[in-house]
């Protein structure tokens, strides 16, 4: 039994690396205490060993649970959490234990094997996205945890793209192999058909045939391909914290072996392909035998081309049984990234130059990624440092709102609990208590650093995708008016995929989300976390509004304001974009002096001053300040269209014309002036409703594909795009690329020429949201239960004009 160090003066840390011996029986013991690693401890945890991973899947997957046992065996906690107890560590808000799913994305640090790990548990529901977007823009490296019933699932795509817009290096974890229908080669497939990655198996799953029982089939241990072992966990400790390494050759399974050799082969082979270091070593040193190839020299190959996303290392297990998570866990220090293999930061300039900062570079340069509201701590900002370190009572500056902002305390987070630190090194997460203003995606660097403020340093931001729904919200009275605006405030600082605006017509106010459950965990934070008293209306669905001819109008803004007179000029012209006309720009990229916005392009390149009685150069008016007042007023035009007042998309805007008066002229009048410019423009150009579009994945049995495919086609307005088998195809051809996947053939894999199972069938749409709106009891009705689906928004598409007026006539109530 291998012991622990307890003297108080010393960092509780294994006094050996557990899994790393060649020893067969391992007891991973348990900690007296809470196993807890500080940011700034650079002795124990420099950067090579800081691992800055989130865990990302489809909603249901297994995430939490992975994230569970990880925590238990690295003495984290002291029991596993359970989801269905409601008693887990990384799901601590109370709508989440209710739920059974993860909403907030929780940050949490614990060490293994001497190395620091930073861990994001994301959520799965499509709901909540942007949790996973902001996750994601900061990680090094991210564990793919994947179904071994359902395969690839609709999230999980939509995830991977995430990833793969950050260029994240992955692992993938195949779970729920205890499960009857889990089919481990299927899955990794699929991977290589869906996701369009190079899966590399470096595991296999040994699965129980003997049991006649059916609740004692399923995973029972795992081949490791690397070092040709078998990894068994002793039934006699159900915690999974007993493990055994037995050399395969000892195991007498020859039909095991056989598929082994075959493994280890495909992955030396695979190995080869992409890595030339590996090559030499295959002949110098293995003599061209597969079965010869050290352990080290393997492992180094598979971390090269996992970190340079050539290819994606696929490990098994059943977390929920608590197999495979210590060699999973071994896998993240082996091949995932450190913030020093990781391209440096890029960053903008306010002149559109970029620059690359390293991650040794002095100066502070960080990122604000999250902003969580405390009750009794206040606002806390989780920033990732990419250069410099963040101490106690800094002056930072936000480069973004051009604002100082003092840092009053720096935290560790343990999901809901914190530790107070001094510092956080460059390449580490942290919090930052004390800023009143900065947001997700701002930009900090340290108050003294002229060179980075004077020259608008920023780093690039994060996506925050367009609301699909919103809801009236109405305080129970006047005295809770200001309230619920404070709580709505910091809802929409947590999260900037909220947003909060006030009806010009009714004087409501107004909060639209990605759907119905995140409109839901808002009405519980409001009345739960912030104690307001309030009221939220119907669900609605959040349309677009565009236009479908050209147009162009003059507009003059003439008003007194505050006893001095403002006044304005300008044409605005107005014409739709065409549906390749994004393809066009991904290719070509936009044309010069246009930018995009919100689906939108707009041009201030043809501004120019227009002033009989003031010339441009006597004329006190900044041209670049302008100009940004010239597109705010674009942008505000754009934020209300004419049909119903939802924002514009899809639309060519370009102001031009400005005419100022002298002194009168400000850029508040010019802002104005352009945006009821914008208004006019888009009132003669035949404006129409446009509504968000689903992609619907719909997972059936066969007997019910042609009632829930009249259904989807006919009663919900939907557009049948295909349909396939859940079991997935065994068609591992790229069209790309001449590759050969290897992928092991299924011990347990369920087909339909077996009694009692038969695999169901997946129905691909594009549906209009308005549609879905309670589709999922209509399809427990269509299916007797046991139907499933999901979706994600994939766009704005045109409706009918009798569906218009009636959208109109429903929102008017005229």
């Amino acid at each position: 039994m291998f012991k622990y160090l307890t003297s108080p003066l010393v960092k509780q840390v294994p006094l050996v690396s557990i899994c790393r011996t060649k020893i067969n029986t391992l007891r991973l013991g348990r900690l007296p205490c809470q196993y807890k690693t500080y940011a700034t401890d650079s002795k124990d945890f420099t950067i090579p060993k800081t691992r800055n991973i989130g865990i990302i899947a489809h909603i249901d997957a297994g995430k939490t649970t992975t994230s569970e046992r990880m925590l238990y065996y690295a003495g984290v906690t002291k029991r596993i959490g359970d989801i269905d107890d409601g008693d887990t560590v990384m799901d601590y808000l109370a709508a989440e234990r209710e739920r059974g799913i993860t909403i907030n994305s929780a940050a949490i640090t614990f060490g293994w094997e001497g190395h620091r790990i930073n861990l994001i548990d994301t959520p799965g529901h499509v709901d909540f996205t942007m949790e996973v977007e902001r996750a994601v823009r900061v990680l090094d490296g991210a564990v793919t945890i994947l179904d071994g019933v359902a395969g690839v699932e609709a999230q999980t795509e939509t995830v991977w793209k995430q990833a793969d817009r950050y260029d994240i290096p992955r692992i993938a974890f195949v779970n729920k192999l205890d499960r009857t229908g889990a089919a481990f080669g299927r899955t990794v497939r699929e991977m290589w058909k869906k996701l369009r990655t190079r899966p590399l198996v470096i595991q296999l799953p040994v699965m129980n045939e003997e049991s006649m029982d059916e609740r004692h089939k399923g995973l029972k241990a795992v081949v490791d391909l690397v070092t040709m072992e078998m990894i068994q966990w002793d039934p006699a400790h159900t915690d999974g914290s007993v493990l055994k390494r037995v050399p395969l050759k000892e195991v007498a399974d020859e039909k095991l072996y056989t598929e082994a050799v075959k493994g280890r082969t495909a992955l030396v082979e695979a190995l080869a392909e992409m890595d030339d270091d590996i090559v030499e070593i295959f002949f110098d040193e293995a003599d061209g035998d597969h079965m010869l190839v050290k352990e080290t020299p393997l492992k180094e190959a598979i971390r090269r081309v996992t970190i340079s996303n050539k290819a994606v290392p696929v490990l098994c297990g059943a977390a929920f049984k608590n197999l495979g998570v210590q060699p999973l866990l071994n896998a993240v220090i082996d091949y995932l990234p450190s913030p020093l293999d990781r391209p440096s930061a890029l960053v903008t300039y306010s002149s559109g130059k970029t620059a690359l900062i390293p991650l040794t570079d002095p100066k502070l340069c960080a990122l604000a990624f999250k902003v969580v509201h405390d009750a009794r701590r206040g606002p806390m900002v989780y920033v990732k440092v990419y250069s410099g370190k963040i101490n106690t009572r800094m002056t930072l500056f936000n480069t973004t709102t051009r604002a100082k902002e003092r840092v009053n305390k720096l935290l560790q987070m343990y999901a809901k609990e914190a530790e107070e630190i001094p510092t956080i090194n460059a390449g580490n997460i942290g919090v930052i208590v004390g800023l009143k203003d900065t947001r997700t995606g701002d930009t900090l660097v340290q108050s003294n650093d002229t060179v980075a403020i004077k020259s608008g340093l920023q780093l690039s931001n994060i996506d925050i995708p367009s609301p699909a729904f919103f809801s009236a919200v109405e305080p129970a009275s006047v005295s809770e008016e200001e309230a619920v605006e404070t709580a709505l405030k910091n809802l929409v600082r947590e999260d900037p995929s909220l947003k909060v605006w006030t009806d010009e017509e009714s004087g409501q106010l107004l909060v639209s989300g990605m759907g119905e459950l995140h409109l839901e965990i808002v009405k519980d934070r409001l009345l739960n976390d912030f104690k307001v008293k309030a009221e939220m209306g119907k669900m609605r669905i959040s349309y677009r509004e565009t236009c479908q001819s050209e147009s162009d109008a003059s507009a003059e803004y003439d008003k007194e304001v505050m006893g001095k007179r403002a006044r304005a000029a300008c044409r605005v012209q107005i014409s739709p974009l065409h549906e390749d006309f994004d393809q066009q720009v991904e290719n070509n990229g936009l044309e010069e002096g246009w930018v995009a916005n919100s689906g939108n392009h707009l041009s201030v390149a043809d501004i120019s001053f227009s002033d009989d009685s003031v010339s441009e150069k006597d004329n006190q008016l900044n041209p670049e300040e302008v100009r940004q007042a010239v597109q705010n007023g674009l942008l505000g035009g754009l934020a209300r269209g004419a049909v119903l007042g939802f924002p514009l998309t899809k639309l060519k805007v370009k102001a031009f014309d400005l005419q100022t008066f002298g002194q009168d002229t400000t850029l508040g009048a010019i802002s104005a002036c352009v945006s009821n410019g914008v208004f006019e423009a888009v009132k003669k150009a035949n404006p129409c409703l446009l509504e968000p579009m689903m992609e619907v994945y719909t997972e059936v049995n066969e007997n019910h594909i042609g009632s829930v495919v009249s259904d989807l086609s006919g009663t919900r307005r939907g557009h049948v795009i295909g349909l396939e088998s859940s079991m997935g195809n065994d068609d591992t051809e790229n069209s790309s690329e001449d590759v050969q996947v290897y992928a092991p053939e299924d011990s347990l894999l369920v087909s339909s020429d077996v009694d009692g199972y038969k695999p169901k069938q997946v129905i691909k749409a594009h549906v209009p949201l308005s549609s879905m709106l309670g589709y999922s009891s209509a399809l427990r009705s269509l299916t007797g239960g046991s139907g499933a689906f999901s979706m994600r928004v994939i766009g704005y598409g045109e409706m009918s004009k009798d569906r218009e007026k009636s959208v109109v006539s429903e929102m008017t109530g005229w």
